[in-house]
């Protein structure tokens, strides 16, 4: 037996890490599929200028990513994304909605939006930055 630290390791180490934890995680919550969704943001050209993507698997809805372009930051644009997403997780049986940011992100948008904080990293990825999780209840 050997411990082995490798710096940038290559797909298939970091691959196996992954598939064996969600094997043994799966035997331990429901055999159910996760959906993946898109929920996006455009101009009058098609182009896409905001946009959200989330997960939906049993009961509860990862926003994983948000974005809204810089030109149309604070005129509703977010919140639009983030309802629409809530509104269908709503449909699914869904129950929870969770997400995280940053500080110099978006923290004071989402819990205007109802989320609240559960839990922070601190000097997280990097000192001065703070990585906070939130969720929101929507039944």
């Amino acid at each position: 037996m050997s411990i082995e630290l490798v710096a940038s390791p290559d797909k298939a180490i970091k691959d196996t890490i992954y598939n064996e934890l969600k094997s043994y995680n799966m035997r331990h919550l429901p055999a159910e599929d996760v959906v993946e969704y898109a929920c996006v943001h455009k101009d009058e050209s098609g182009k896409i200028t905001g946009g959200l993507t989330a997960e939906i698997y049993t009961n509860t809805c990862f926003i994983e990513y948000l974005w809204v372009d810089d030109s149309l930051r604070g005129k509703g644009v977010g919140s639009q994304l983030v309802k629409a997403m809530e509104e269908e997780a709503k449909t699914r049986g869904v129950t929870h909605l969770y997400l995280d940011t940053y500080t110099f992100q978006a923290e004071g948008f989402y819990l205007k939006l109802g989320f609240e904080v559960v839990g922070r990293y601190r000097g997280f990825p990097t000192a001065g930055v703070d990585k906070i999780f939130l969720q929101k209840a929507i039944v």
